[in-house]
């Protein structure tokens, strides 16, 4: 049975790191919390919660499931790594949810995450597009737009371990792959060009940039891509306003250019000047001096 106190403190956000460790013996679940690190919450913890957690922990699979429930409801979650290893627990299969202040990690001995946690990846995923998204729009953009950014979005070349999320200078993109080739679930791939979008807007892009040249842009770097003759080793970037897009040196750096060039044309009607037919009056005035005499 699980410890009172300490699921008491996760409840509460008291503590940094989790691990929530869950094995079958005999045909019984034994989930058994681990936590690291607390908060500066000193023993205060919350004292009502939606459920009696007498109750709660004796019953194992909603005990499990209410944790997972309350952790993503009550953090900011940035990425999830499926099938990982831990260093506790070699040998169990583990999950990290990782959020702006810690890690949740679910490491499972003889058992399947999808008969602890019914539609697991829906409800992490879910969790991670939205509080992605809301980091986003915490960011100071005044300070964003001073900076250079660079940006590499990463796809996952082996099963054995699938993460997804957002760091510094990336977004892990969730995807598996299938032999030469690499999936891209749809819902996946419309949150990526979103993501790829709140980017250009947060920098500036669309206000800055000219649509049409920044399509011929991502043009020519597929054309350098395709064409076996180009060094396409040597340029691995492509700069967009004051960001800097880094891509893999094989074929799936043309998976990376298709998104942004997806993003892109979808915020054409964002873009300040749309096309290179138009400029503004103001821009062909000029100023002419003549003598004046009275």
């Amino acid at each position: 049975m699980m410890d009172i106190q300490k699921l008491r403190r996760f409840l509460s956000n008291d503590f940094k790191n989790a691990i929530l460790s869950i094995r079958k013996k005999d045909g019984e679940i034994i989930p058994r919390l681990t936590l690291k690190e607390k908060t500066k919450l000193n023993g205060n913890y919350i004292g009502v919660y939606s459920k009696d957690l007498k109750k709660v922990r004796k019953e194992p699979l909603i005990a499990c499931n209410y944790m997972l429930d309350n952790f993503l409801s009550n953090h900011t979650i940035i990425g999830v790594k499926y099938f990982t290893y831990n260093q506790y627990h070699p040998d169990k299969t583990c999950f990290d949810i990782i959020t702006t202040d810690g890690i949740f990690t679910i490491a499972l001995g003889n058992c399947n995450i999808k008969d602890i946690f019914p539609n697991f990846v829906k409800r992490v995923e879910f969790a991670k597009r939205e509080g992605i998204i809301k980091d986003l729009s915490h960011k100071d953009i005044k300070e964003a737009r001073k900076l250079k950014k660079h940006l590499f979005l990463g796809l996952n070349r082996h099963n054995g371990e699938i993460k997804t999320g957002a760091g510094y200078y990336s977004y892990n993109i969730l995807s598996f792959p299938e032999g030469e080739k690499i999936t891209i679930p749809k819902y996946e791939k419309e949150f990526v060009i979103r993501y790829i979008q709140e980017i250009l807007r947060m920098y500036g892009i669309t206000e800055e940039c000219l649509f049409e040249e920044e399509i011929m842009k991502l043009n020519n770097k597929k054309e350098k891509f395709l064409d076996p003759n180009k060094a396409w080793r040597s340029n691995r970037e492509l700069k967009i306003g004051n960001i800097t897009f880094d891509f893999y040196k094989d074929e799936m750096a043309l998976i990376q250019i298709e998104l942004i060039e997806e993003a892109i044309k979808n915020l054409e009607k964002d873009f300040v000047y749309q096309t290179f037919a138009y400029i503004p009056d103001e821009f062909g005035k000029q100023l002419i001096i003549t003598n004046y005499r009275k």
